[in-house]
């Protein structure tokens, strides 16, 4: 009863506020316990997150306005490339999604798409062979701009082969490793060429509409960005031209 109450008080006190810190959520917490220490609180912390009464939208940054995860669509053709690249590369770290994902936040929906499959870079050559001998049409490893104008912005869908970023954010769907929302946003950003379709007020649109349907947590975003060297390019974009609170990206 007294765990209710507390929650209860806990959403009236911060109801309405686009955001709230760790340290002022720790005050509230001293109101009902004078002695709370680091480690229980981290433990009250992790129970408001769990229960999704609170989310974590960057490193000391917090709200109650519950978003879900955003868990892209893992299409047949990827279903078929993942299952043979985890048979013949057991151990190989990968992440696999197509452009097509992106349509739900676009203004101007593309007609046609491109699957991205992103390994480590010593693999990329011999996951490059092998899937050129599986019949899934074009595949192109790393292409150049030259390439990408003349046969993959012709081609209805090709696959591309990238490099995985060190410790770039994937996650689980459907039994393929797949980008995040953090890493589908730096993606688009960051490979202007190969997302062309996806620049400008296109990329702006996506941003703002990803923000108001999903859990993003900029921290991660921001750090994934810089390992791509592109973390205050991202920043400022997000900072000047997209509708999220600068109290998010300033944390």
């Amino acid at each position: 009863m007294a765990k209710d109450f507390i929650i209860e008080r806990l959403k009236k006190e911060f109801e309405g506020k686009a955001s709230f810190s760790r340290e002022a959520l720790f005050a509230f917490y001293q109101q009902f316990e004078p002695d709370l220490n680091d480690s229980t609180f981290r433990w009250r912390l992790s129970q408001l997150k769990e229960k999704k009464i609170i989310t974590s939208i960057s490193r000391s940054l917090y709200t109650l306005d519950y978003k879900p995860v955003f868990k892209p669509e893992i299409g047949d053709i990827e279903k078929k490339i993942f299952h043979k690249i985890e048979k013949q590369f057991p151990d190989l770290k990968y992440c696999i999604w197509s452009t097509k994902v992106v349509s739900e936040f676009m203004l101007h929906i593309p007609g046609k798409y491109i699957i991205i499959l992103q390994v480590e870079r010593d693999a990329s050559e011999p996951v490059f062979e092998f899937l050129k001998v599986q019949n899934f049409g074009r595949v192109y490893i790393q292409p150049e701009e030259k390439e990408i104008d003349r046969y993959i912005f012709e081609t209805e869908q090709s696959i591309v082969l990238q490099s995985l970023v060190s410790r770039a954010p994937t996650q689980r769907v459907g039994g393929a490793f797949t980008i995040t929302i953090e890493k589908l946003i730096v993606d688009l950003f960051s490979d202007k060429n190969l997302f062309l379709a996806f620049q400008g007020s296109e990329l702006v649109h996506i941003v703002n509409n990803a923000f108001q349907r999903y859990s993003i947590n900029f921290t991660k975003l921001i750090h994934y960005a810089g390992r791509r060297r592109r973390g205050k390019d991202i920043k400022q974009l997000l900072l000047e031209k997209t509708d999220i609170p600068k109290v998010i990206l300033n944390d």
